[in-house]
This record gives C-alpha cells, sequence and structure tokens, in this order.
C-alpha cells in the first residue's frame, strides 16, 4: 500500500489542492512560508489521531470552517483489508475505492467551535459505488445483508455454500449476481462511522492498516545540551530498563527490606541511649527511578564527547534515532511500510553529509515497504535525485499555495527557485539514456584495449551523461547543451520508437555539433557476450540465442536468479547493475567479435574520437 496523493482544503495557506507523490521519494521545494512543512504536517495529522490541530489551522478565508485532508494508496494486487469484525475484503471487489482504484480517505475535522475535539473529526470513504441498492452494501447490518441476500436465493447457483455468518462474503456474492455491464455507477462519500461494526472501531482497524508515519522536523533545538544529544540515549535507557522491570523491581524491594531492617535494628540500639528520640525516628526509603541513575555519553575514538562535535555530527545521531524508534513502532503495531518525513536532512551539514544522507534516503525510498517526504532549500539535494519526486509548490495571485505541474515550468523555476547552474565544461559530451549505460560504456572502453586505443575516454576531456529518466541535474545540463558549443554524440537503445526518430532528426539537421546513433540491439544489455551471463548468473541461455537481438535480458533474470531479492523493482535494478558494471569488466575483443557486436562497438569510438578531433584541432587523442 503506497500514498500517491494528497488533498487538502481550508488548511493553513491550502485551499484546494491535490499533490500527486512518488512511491518513492518525494522532495518538496518552495520559497520560505509557502507551504512545504504544512505538507507534512497535515499528513501527521491523517495518520496520527494524537497529532495536534487547532481551530487556527483552518484556513482564514474559508467560509465554512471545516478542514479537509485525503489521502488515495495505490493497494497491492490482492491486498486485502479488514474493516468489520476479522473478515478481510478485497475493497476492489467491495466497490469501495474511488474512480482511479485507490483507496480515498477523507479526515473531515469541524473548526467552527473554540476548539477541537475528538468528536470534531469525521472520516470517509471516497467510492465509486454501483447504484443497486438504498444505501452502500458496506453499512448494511448482518440482518439486513441476509434478508437482501434471501431474495435472489433461486437465482444464485451457489447459494448454501454463501456462509451467512460473514457480511464480506455475503456483500461480495450480492455484487457478483447483480452488477452487469448495463450497470451504472456513481461516487459516493461513506462515514466510516456508518461501516461501524459493534465489535470495533472501523478507523482505528484501517488506520491500522495504513502506512506507519512518523515526522521528523526541522526546528528541534540543537544545542550542547541533553535536548539534542542526550535525549535519545536516555529514551534508549529507558527502553532497556523497561524490559528488565521485573529484576529490578526485585533488586529494589531487596533493597528497601534490608535497609528498613538494619534501619529497624539501629533505632532499637539508639533506645537505650533516649527512648524519646528513638521513638521518633522511622525509615523511609526516598527512591529515584532508575533511568536517573544512568548516563551515557556518544564518546569518539579520540574521547571528545558527541555533544561536544558539531551540530550536523549531532543532528546525524537523533536522524538515526528516529529512524530506529520509527521501524520498531512500525513493528510493534504490525504496520508493514512506513513512510519517514523529514524537514530539511541537509540542515547543519557539510555538502558531503548531505549527499551520503540523500544517498542514503533514496536507497531507503527504493525499498518496496518504505517511502520518503523531505524538504529542502539545497541544490545539492534537488540535483541528486530523479526529476518525477521534485515537486515544487508556489503561490497562486491569491496567495495560496499550488502544485507546479507543467513538467518544463517546473524545472526552470526549480532552477531559479534553487539557483542551480550548469556544470559542463567539457569539449564533447556522450548522451545515454540512463546510469548503466553510463557505466557499460565507461567500463567497455577502458577494459577492452582495442577501444581504448581509438580513444581514451577516461583521459580525454569528454564527459558522459544519462538523460532519460534523468534527475535535475542532467536536465539543467541537457538544456546548457543546446545553448553551447559544446560538441554532442547521442547513443540510444534501439527498443524505443522514438528515440531512432530523435536521432533520426538530429543527423538530418546536420548542425555540425549533434550527432547519434541508434544501436541495433534492443540495449546496452544484449552486447554482453551470453557466455559471461550464463556464468554469472548460472544460467543457460542456449534457447534464446536466435532471438538475441531483441531479447529482454533483465526481464528473463528477474524470473530465475536472485530468489533473495523479493521485490521485482529492486532485482531488476540490480541485475541491471551485475551486467553493467562487474560483467562489462570482462569483456575482451575476442568474445565481442564472437557475439558479432565488435564492429559496431568500435564504430561508437571511432565516431566519438572523429567528434573530439574536430573541436580540437588534433589529427590524434590517442593516450
Amino acid at each position: 500500500m503506497k500514498l500517491v496523493k494528497v488533498i487538502l482544503k481550508n488548511f493553513r495557506g491550502y485551499n484546494n489542492t491535490t499533490i500527486e507523490l512518488h512511491p518513492d521519494l518525494n522532495v518538496l521545494i518552495a520559497e520560505n512560508d509557502v507551504g512545504k512543512s504544512t505538507i507534512l504536517d497535515a499528513l501527521n495529522i491523517f495518520f496520527n489521531d494524537d497529532a495536534k490541530i487547532d481551530t487556527s489551522d483552518c484556513n482564514i478565508h474559508s467560509e465554512d470552517k471545516f478542514i479537509e485532508i485525503g489521502a488515495c494508496f495505490r493497494l497491492e494486487d490482492n491486498e486485502l483489508v479488514i474493516l468489520d469484525a476479522t473478515n478481510p475484503t478485497s475493497l476492489k471487489e467491495e466497490h469501495l475505492l474511488n474512480r482511479e482504484d485507490l483507496l480515498e480517505i477523507r479526515k473531515v475535522i469541524n473548526a467552527s467551535g473554540k476548539t477541537i475535539t475528538k468528536s470534531s473529526i469525521s472520516v470517509y470513504l471516497n467510492t465509486f459505488q454501483p447504484t443497486l441498492f438504498e444505501k452502500p452494501l458496506i453499512t448494511y447490518k448482518q440482518s439486513e445483508l441476509k434478508q437482501l441476500l434471501n431474495q435472489y436465493k433461486l437465482e444464485i447457483e451457489n447459494f448454501d455454500s454463501i456462509s451467512k455468518s460473514k457480511k464480506a462474503d455475503m456483500r461480495i456474492a450480492l455484487f457478483s449476481h447483480l452488477i452487469s455491464e448495463q450497470t451504472r455507477f456513481e461516487e459516493k462519500q461513506i462515514n466510516i462511522k456508518d461501516i461501524q461494526d459493534d465489535s470495533l472501531k472501523t478507523w482505528d482497524k484501517l488506520r491500522d492498516q495504513l502506512p506507519y508515519y512518523t515526522l521528523f522536523q526541522s526546528d528541534r533545538t540543537n544545542t550542547d545540551g541533553d535536548k539534542e544529544v542526550q535525549d535519545p540515549m536516555k529514551a534508549i535507557t529507558k527502553e532497556v530498563l523497561a524490559d528488565l522491570k521485573d529484576k529490578l523491581e526485585e533488586i529494589k524491594n531487596e533493597v528497601v527490606s534490608k535497609v528498613e531492617k538494619i534501619g529497624e535494628e539501629t533505632i532499637e540500639k539508639l533506645k537505650e541511649f533516649n527512648e524519646e528520640i528513638a521513638n521518633q525516628l522511622i525509615t523511609v526509603p526516598e527512591i529515584k527511578s532508575w533511568d536517573s541513575l544512568f548516563k551515557f555519553n556518544l564518546d569518539t575514538d579520540d574521547g571528545v564527547p558527541l555533544n561536544k562535535r558539531g551540530s550536523g555530527v549531532r543532528r546525524l545521531i537523533l536522524l538515526s534515532y528516529f529512524r530506529a524508534q520509527a521501524e520498531k513502532d512500525a513493528i510493534r503495531n504490525n504496520r508493514r511500510n512506513i513512510i519517514y518525513a523529514i524537514e530539511e536532512p541537509e540542515t547543519s551539514q557539510h555538502p558531503n553529509y548531505q549527499r551520503m544522507i540523500i544517498d542514503s534516503l533514496k536507497t531507503i525510498s527504493e525499498k518496496e515497504q518504505y517511502q520518503v517526504f523531505i524538504t529542502t532549500h539545497t541544490p545539492e539535494i534537488a540535483q541528486m535525485v530523479e526529476k518525477d519526486s521534485l515537486i515544487l509548490l508556489q503561490k497562486d495571485i491569491e496567495g495560496h499555495p499550488q502544485v507546479v505541474k507543467n513538467e518544463d515550468i517546473k524545472m526552470q523555476q526549480i532552477t531559479k527557485t534553487l539557483g542551480i547552474l550548469p556544470s559542463i565544461h567539457s569539449r564533447v559530451v556522450i548522451c545515454v539514456e540512463g546510469p548503466n549505460d553510463v557505466n557499460f560504456i565507461k567500463n567497455i572502453n577502458k577494459f577492452v584495449p582495442e577501444f581504448k586505443e581509438i580513444i581514451d575516454l577516461e583521459n580525454a576531456d569528454i564527459s558522459i551523461y544519462y538523460l532519460g529518466g534523468s534527475n535535475l541535474k542532467a536536465w539543467v545540463n541537457e538544456d546548457h547543451f543546446r545553448k553551447s558549443n559544446i560538441f554532442e554524440f547521442h547513443l540510444y537503445d534501439g527498443d524505443i520508437p522514438k528515440y531512432r526518430d530523435i536521432v533520426n532528426t538530429m543527423n538530418e539537421k546536420n548542425d555540425g555539433r549533434r550527432f547519434g546513433v541508434v544501436t541495433s540491439l534492443r540495449e546496452m544489455e544484449n552486447y554482453i557476450p551470453p557466455r559471461l551471463i550464463e556464468e554469472q548468473f548460472g544460467v543457460n541461455l542456449d534457447e534464446y540465442l536466435y532471438m538475441w537481438n531483441e531479447f529482454d535480458i533483465p526481464e528473463h533474470l528477474k524470473k530465475c536468479t536472485l530468489p533473495h531479492i523479493t521485490n521485482m523493482r529492486e532485482k531488476e535494478k540490480r541485475i541491471k547493475q551485475i551486467l553493467n558494471g562487474c560483467l562489462t569488466k570482462k569483456i575482451t575483443a575476442d568474445l565481442l567479435k564472437e557475439h558479432g557486436v565488435y564492429e559496431e562497438i568500435a564504430g561508437w569510438f571511432q565516431q566519438i574520437k572523429e567528434i573530439y578531433e574536430r573541436t580540437s584541432g588534433l589529427t590524434t587523442t590517442s593516450r
């Protein structure tokens, strides 16, 4: 279950806004006081009933004084959800998804009173329902469903096998029997209270099946005191002591008992000196909490306490503690997915640490059970992520925050907002589709001496950039290519017709600066000799050799290799990294000749050499 949309109505500065999300990583970008943190706060209020909200959170211009926070989730195939009693049900089969087949939940908050209480909050499902019944079938009681089902007793073939004790089974049986191609559907909001079963609170049950959302805010104190560094250690100490509660209680009772006994013996001896004073005394234990006895510092190897280190390092520790606790809480609450929301993770960090943090968060977000939100003002971070992960917020003419949806305008405004400049300094740029293509080109040039003799890419003034599915940095640089005198060589895979059209158009223009080639094989992986792939992955590819030119190698390997990686997207990514990484370092000229692709690849490097020589006037560039 992944969060794919957020809907905000009358919440702080937002009037009526829908924000489409990336299933992995979302980077919110805006100038100060536009509404980045507001989105994260809204999600916190949606997911966590104990999150703070008051009447001042209602948009001051709204007339009805109702705040609405909506969230849309894409469910996995065959994912079941418990709505009534303990009977899992398919929301799709029950027609409880919206028009886009998303689970859409709206939290509506009445902010017209002086304060907001639990009674001020209502939860709705936004559904796309068949117009077959007087009210949504999910709201019928068990007795009502039995009565309704009995009306079709003679028409439903498997009537006797339908469980009359499970409401979900009866509902699905009715839908299956009554829905046809002529059935009309309409959008219908269902108050979650109308679904309530006597044995449970439906919203509590549904909420517990949603991703676990945890927010790390940027305005935490950042001093040398306990608040920043000691709090995590204190919390860890309390957690450990809680596990030892019974043993510690036993020790405490034994200490109190022995001290009281010795105290009584002392008082008895005192009576021999002065009975009046002795009678005024009593042993009273004054017991402090166990955690007050312990104080831990995180010292570095050179003996410097962490709270004397820089604020950036302290913040890294706090962020790590935040992650560790979030994952424990998720496990404790039986949540399968976790959403991390982190405000300005770059705060107080050196650029090297910024890159390390974002690389880590990107890796986390690509795992199946995680989704990450961050806000940032830093160009370095924005340039490291895919364009689809970037969300730009700007105020409209009425001052309401809105998402910039036009892709070109979004990218232009982000580069302007963050002050991102091109970073191209080479005379020639090789443009390929993705990062794996970059690795392929670099490795075969470096490890096949015959290609390196044509032109040494590593030592020439040449850069290689990937443009397909590119990040912001690549987008900026690509635009810069068009406005510069840099020579370009474009090498695209042959499996996508539009790339062939782009290359043909480029070559027809014959502007003397841009040149393009489309591979004769499907993609770079097809140029890797099959023998190397078989040895690396322990597979036999003989039966696919006749169709090798068009064979989807990563797709095939996903089905029969790396069984320890269960997420198919992660598996494909890893396979491509292996193919274009370590395997390309084992390629030789003889293997490529045997494979029948040596001359084609040599032709790529020969053309790059000719372009490079044209920029410098040199007769040779081999080194």
